[in-house]
């Protein structure tokens, strides 16, 4: 890289040093990423290896797609640790950003409440976000649900269901890191890392269902959203 003349160091220059340096640095990472040695394990130890470092990141994000009668729904939530996380799901004619704060449960739609109140409720609402107190049955109904989402544990176990069974298939990559498929009769297959710790990255349960296991141990700062309405209070009104 030829440097500037002295004295003109423009911030074009300083910009393009910068991303010089991150992609060394990103190339270095990579290619001194260490073997796990799960690469030749058996099928359940892998995929118990690969529960307990899902359990053990405590944060995470998961990105779901799947096919419901014909029609595609996804889901993007960041997990941050037991009954806490925030995300989005979308579905033809239906989206809402959701939020689980410790038994508090948090959502903003455009298209929700219109399904749940009629137009009325939706003009009422618009894209503000609403909440439903802790104390209500309903909010500890919500907290149950949002639990096979926002809890490590639960989801590493519903990932290592059948690992009694588990067979290990072959070594190929998922977005460019090395990773070993390990299939679960009925319960689909689950791309394990190995190199670093043995995170589960992908799991396709189906044809038309799959999910990816990113971010591991980021702290997310999930935070109640300001200024949040008591949906109890509005619909009881």
């Amino acid at each position: 890289m030829t440097l500037p003349p002295r004295g003109r160091l423009s911030g074009g220059y300083l910009l393009a040093a910068l991303v010089a340096v991150i992609l060394v640095g990103g190339q270095l990472t990579s290619c001194s990423a260490v073997r796990n040695g799960f690469q030749a394990r058996s099928g359940p130890v892998i995929l118990r290896a690969a529960g307990s470092a899902l359990e053990a990141a405590k944060t995470f994000e998961i990105q779901a797609d799947s096919t419901t009668s014909g029609r595609p729904v996804s889901l993007t939530f960041e997990i941050g640790g037991p009954n806490v996380g925030e995300g989005s799901f979308v579905s033809s004619g239906l989206s809402f950003e959701a939020e689980e704060l410790r038994g508090l449960d948090y959502f903003r739609s455009r298209t929700l409440w219109a399904q749940v109140g009629g137009t009325s409720l939706q003009s009422a609402l618009g894209y503000r976000w609403v909440y439903v107190p802790a104390k209500s049955s309903t909010a500890a109904e919500l907290t149950a649900a949002f639990r096979s989402l926002t809890s490590p544990a639960v989801l590493a176990g519903q990932l290592t269901g059948r690992v009694a069974s588990a067979v290990r298939g072959r070594a190929t990559t998922f977005r460019g890191r090395p990773v070993v498929a390990v299939t679960e009769p009925g319960g689909g297959t689950v791309y394990v890392a190995t190199t670093g710790k043995p995170y589960p990255l992908r799991w396709v349960q189906s044809s038309q269902s799959r999910v990816t296991f990113s971010r591991f141990g980021r702290d997310f700062r999930i935070t109640a959203p300001k200024g949040a309405l008591n949906l109890t209070a509005i619909l009881a009104s």
